[in-house]
């Protein structure tokens, strides 16, 4: 998994069969947004039942869609950056995406290939309920967090950090989503110490956070959906 230096700076992870795996550039950003869906796919999805089984013959060999081989193959080729990388079958048991001789992807290392793409990129896992209810409960809860919450979009987040730290544009085509995300966040921490001690100089009270404290960008959305088992901050979803 990706250390933070990694992270911070950019830089690939190895992967041993694999080679070197880089995070997204905000210039592939769109492309990666229209393929990327493919990735949430756990075994979760498919059922206890199939716990045993490779992830990625659930997907291939379960699924049999021709967009979802695309897909991976384009994910692939972005996060190795290796315009080559091509999907080859040769059976049931023998298929997988060739980067080049010494290296693939297959149903032996795509988890781990997948854990590290979505963590680079702070994609976070999508919950899988056990419960049909709660899954729907739970799907409710965050669309409605979503609805009711500030529309910021991706364009927002450039922009601001591009406004705040005096970058172009074309600086940031070459930022990863993780750098994005830090220097954005930093931004609102920033901006709120100002407020903060602008309300303490006038009221002599509020809460001074320091500027630097940490932000979690891979905190989990699916934490705050229920309050505990038995309650479920949905009531305000269902009337």
């Amino acid at each position: 998994m990706s250390e933070s230096s990694n992270l911070i700076f950019g830089r690939p992870d190895y992967i041993e069969g694999v080679g070197l795996v880089y995070p997204i550039r905000l210039k592939d950003y769109d492309r990666f947004q229209e393929v990327s869906s493919v990735l949430y796919y756990s075994k979760k999805h498919f059922g206890e039942e199939y716990d045993s089984f490779y992830l990625l013959d659930l997907i291939v060999l379960g699924l049999r869609e021709d967009s979802i081989i695309h897909s991976l193959q384009d994910i692939f080729r972005i996060v190795c950056r290796n315009p080559d990388v091509t999907f080859y079958w040769v059976s049931d048991s023998e298929y997988g995406f060739k980067i080049d001789e010494n290296h693939e992807i297959n149903r032996s290392n795509y988890e781990i290939v997948r854990a590290v793409i979505m963590h680079q990129n702070i994609m976070i896992e999508q919950r899988v309920y056990k419960s049909k209810l709660a899954q729907e409960w739970a799907e409710k809860a965050l669309k409605a967090k979503s609805k009711n919450g500030v529309k910021i979009l991706f364009e927002d987040i450039v922009s601001t950090v591009s406004v705040y730290t005096g970058k172009h544009y074309w600086d940031l085509e070459n930022y990863t989503i993780y750098q994005l995300q830090t220097d954005y966040h930093r931004i609102n921490k920033l901006k709120e110490y100002d407020t903060s001690i602008q309300i303490m100089c006038v009221s002599g009270k509020g809460n001074l956070g320091h500027f630097s404290e940490h932000v979690d960008l891979f905190k989990d959305p699916y934490d705050d959906v229920f309050i505990d088992k038995e309650q479920s901050k949905l009531g305000s979803v269902f009337g």
